[in-house]
């Protein structure tokens, strides 16, 4: 396919991760949730932690 990205599974992954922590933590906030700030903290982790060990940012070249 001409022109089309170069992106590996696991990149989708971890930015699925990340974004769905970032969400987590958006709604933990005003609502004064401890659990919510907890399970949003652990999938944001998760998620940078997958992308560096899956190299995501070599997917751009």
């Amino acid at each position: 396919m001409a022109g089309s990205h170069n992106v590996k599974p696991t990149s989708w992954l971890t930015v699925l991760l990340i974004v769905t922590g970032s969400v987590l933590l958006g709604f933990a906030l005003p609502m004064h949730s401890a659990a919510l700030w907890i399970a949003g903290g652990i999938v944001l982790l998760a998620g940078l932690v997958t992308g560096a060990v899956y190299h995501i940012l070599d997917d751009a070249y």
